[in-house]
């Protein structure tokens, strides 16, 4: 196994591998031979058997009731359809004193509220609605839980004594775990490195919204995963935080452990370590002895023990002084970078730079307090000769500014670096931290493995913008291009309802080989494979069905990149389908096609007689609507029509379909509808006719269809607590409900009964 392949394969070891298990204690592992964590307990000689969820039986608990002392099950629990039956059988199995670690993910987790998929079902938000439009998938590989859920399968399986840890980033890289009660008292923006099932699918830095779900007592119901500590004797660890470090060399990698007894202790994760926790012990000697006050420190054995302060780090001190006195946020900023100045001897090389005989790497804002008017360090693992000075310097400002766009915003980060002469060289002091820190971090090695499962501040952007593009404004950029829908289905219907006049479609495209060659409503379905023959900028594809996601990954393996999706369920604003100019003339009309700048124009020229207006009649509008059946047209049709177009300058009317029409009636039409569109069009009140879709025939529908200033409809309707309503909503959006006087004597439904007689 080479040395990435070893450093990966150890990451998710952070979860458990902090916790004192007992090597004398027999232990059960809930997963699968060779899976992430079962090689954790192979590879450190623990006695361990291995068994999968399915495998845990009524029967096998009997057979092996009290056999082990612990019992580890992560990211299974999940999969079962019978997760209280599992934790019964988990309880017999294990000894009076045995303890049971459970490693579940988070349903709530803010992971998933910013974006990321879910580990079962890989679509974003579908655990956070509980899998309510995603049952099936979710039953057939998994679903994760929330901490409620959780405590009640604990207390249906009868545990009666646990605690949950909370764990950040996640399961598979646990550098963080807070036990139930305790926060944190550092900034997390600048410690924690998000990590994703799917980082192309995340929309918000998750890091900056720690802060805020500490102060909002969301930080726990919010974690991303959990560590849940069960026993029957009801003795539970007293660690209140972990911290490792696996993505570390073997010398370097660390466990940091907070006990709730008031001590820190420090842990090589490996034996090769253990010599780096003495060195520290002499780092903190040799500070102290440059008048740098340090946590006092000593060795227990192998571990390295302070005691643990309850304050806030230096760093949330300084963003509390930027929020509050810019003034005392740089007298504070000042004073810290002179205290790092006494830490060694400073020395001038050759070329003129400033350096630190012995440079004490992590003498920043996040490993220090403030003690009065003085800073007092802690962790100090890492001192490297001939440090420059400025990279030091740059240091203190860069993890202040760093996931912290606030202060940004506050105090411009460029004012300190001008203040510490930082600007001239910065991409010198920038390269010499980031090779430090590539050390550090084994960027050499895991440079491909966070590629998979982070993101960063401008990809996040960059899909921002690709979303408003893709999916909010989706007719951005389709002037001139060939616009072709992925789909044949309900959505592409509903798209061809609604839009279908303003944008012609050129194809439909379906991967179902069966629908291929055919058509729908005279549009052929082409195979997908069209597009790769075609120039990129000659078309853009319109995405018309649910699941998108796997559709938006075929697009961009096809290189295509000008594509929108469409959501059924939203209005989108279109372009006008002509530009309509009023002018006024009275008791003339005039209709005719002008083209200015490229654009056609329809000019229509108002047939109003101000004469025979009343008062209430002389609000005028340019586009009105009417909509209705028109079934055996009639004299109140007529009126309807002929008063409506008294007040507009063009009347769009829209008719019902058949199958409109049997829906709310329950009986269809005598004339069929495009015979009674025929005799709408006939009428010389009309300008334009649109049949109404079955399920897009409402009054705010054909208002984002047509763009209508006014909707006419018979007095009948003026007292309706319905459509009251619906004209509040036009008004909202700028247009209106008139209610007009017509015909009440005549109509289909009389008209239907006469012949019945």
């Amino acid at each position: 196994m080479s040395g990435t392949e070893d450093l990966i394969k150890t990451l998710p070891w952070g979860l458990i591998g902090w916790y004192d298990l007992d090597k004398d204690e027999r232990i059960l592992y809930i997963g699968e031979k060779g899976d992430l964590y079962e090689g954790f307990f192979a590879d450190n000689g623990y006695d361990h058997d291995v068994l999968s969820i399915d495998e845990l039986s009524g029967d096998w608990a009997i057979e092996h009731s009290g056999d082990y002392g612990y019992v580890i099950c992560i990211a299974c629990l999940e999969k079962t359809d019978d997760p209280e039956d599992k934790l019964v059988f988990m309880s017999q199995v294990l000894k009076g004193e045995g303890c049971l670690l459970l490693g579940m993910n988070n349903r709530l987790g803010i992971r998933y509220f910013c974006g990321d998929a879910d580990p079962y079902t890989m679509h974003a938000y579908d655990g956070i609605e509980g899998y309510y439009s995603r049952s099936d998938a979710a039953a057939s590989a998994g679903k994760c839980y929330d901490k409620g859920e959780i405590v009640r399968m604990l207390n249906d399986a009868e545990w009666k004594h646990f605690r949950f840890y909370s764990v950040f980033p996640g399961l598979r890289d646990a550098s963080f775990i807070f036990a139930e009660g305790y926060e944190p008292n550092e900034d997390l923006s600048n410690r924690v490195f998000p990590t994703y099932n799917d980082p192309e699918s995340v929309l918000m830095k998750e890091g900056s919204l720690y802060p805020a779900l500490i102060e909002g007592g969301l930080f726990h119901g919010m974690a991303n995963a959990y560590l849940i500590e069960c026993t029957k004797d009801g003795v539970l660890s007293d660690v209140l935080q972990v911290t490792s470090s696996l993505d570390r060399d073997r010398e370097d990698a660390m466990y940091t452990i907070i006990r709730s007894n008031g001590t820190v202790e420090k842990r090589a994760v490996w034996t090769e370590g253990r010599e780096k926790l003495g060195r520290m012990l002499e780092y903190v000697e040799d500070l102290k002895a440059h008048g740098i006050r340090v946590v006092d420190a000593r060795m227990d054995g192998a571990v390295y023990t302070m005691p643990y302060i309850k304050d806030k780090v230096t760093q949330m001190r300084l963003k509390e002084a930027l929020y509050s006195d810019r003034e005392l946020f740089l007298m504070m900023m000042d004073r810290f970078r002179d205290t790092v100045h006494k830490s060694s001897e400073i020395v001038t090389m050759d070329d003129g730079t400033k350096v630190y005989k012995k440079g004490y790497f992590d003498l920043v804002p996040l490993n220090s307090f403030l003690t009065g008017r003085e800073y007092v360090f802690f962790d100090q693992e890492f001192c490297i000769e001939d440090l420059p000075v400025k990279v030091m310097e740059w240091r203190q400002v860069a993890s202040f500014y760093f996931g912290n766009p606030v202060a940004e915003k506050i105090l411009p980060m460029d004012v300190l670096l001008k203040r510490y002469g930082l600007k001239e060289e910065l991409p010198r002091w920038k390269k010499i931290e980031w090779e430090i820190l590539g050390r550090i971090l084994k960027d050499d090695k895991l440079k491909e493995y966070r590629a998979k499962y982070r993101t960063n501040e401008n990809a996040i952007r960059s899909r921002r913008i690709s979303i408003d593009r893709h999916c909010m404004n989706i007719f951005s950029g389709i002037e001139g291009k060939k616009l072709y829908l992925f789909g044949s289905g309900k959505y592409a219907e509903r798209f061809l309802d609604m839009y279908g006049n303003d944008f012609p479609v050129y194809g439909l495209l379906d991967n179902d080989a069966y629908r291929q060659g055919t058509e729908k409503r005279d549009i052929i379905i082409f195979s997908p494979e069209i597009l790769r023959d075609m120039k990129p900028e000659s078309f853009k594809v319109m995405i018309c069905v649910r699941e998108y996601s796997t559709v938006v990954k075929q697009l961009e393996d096809m290189n295509v990149r000008d594509y929108s999706i469409y959501d059924p369920n939203r209005y989108y604003e279109t372009r006008p389908r002509t530009s309509i100019r009023i002018v006024e003339k009275l008791c003339n009309n005039d209709e005719g096609t002008r083209t200015a700048d490229g654009m056609s124009e329809t000019v229509i020229v108002a047939n109003v007689n101000s004469a025979e207006m009343s008062e209430t009649d002389k609000k005028h509008y340019h586009i009105g609507y009417c909509a209705g059946a028109f079934d055996m047209f009639h004299i109140g049709h007529l009126n309807l029509l002929r008063r409506a177009r008294e007040r507009c300058d063009y009347l769009i009317v829209g008719v019902m379909s058949d199958e409109r029409m049997y829906n709310l009636k329950k009986k269809y039409p005598v004339i069929p509808c495009n015979e009674r569109m025929q005799v709408v069009a006939g009428c010389r009140y009309v300008d334009q006719v649109e049949e109404l879709p079955a399920d897009r025939a409402g009054i705010m529908d054909a208002y984002h269809m047509f763009h209508y200033d006014c909707m006419f409809s018979g007095d009948d309707h003026v007292n309706d607590p319905g459509w009251l309503a619906e004209r509040e909503r036009l008004r909202a959006a700028g247009s209106d409900i008139v209610f007009v006087s017509y015909t009440k004597e005549q109509s289909s439904s009389a008209i239907r009964e006469k012949m019945k007689d």
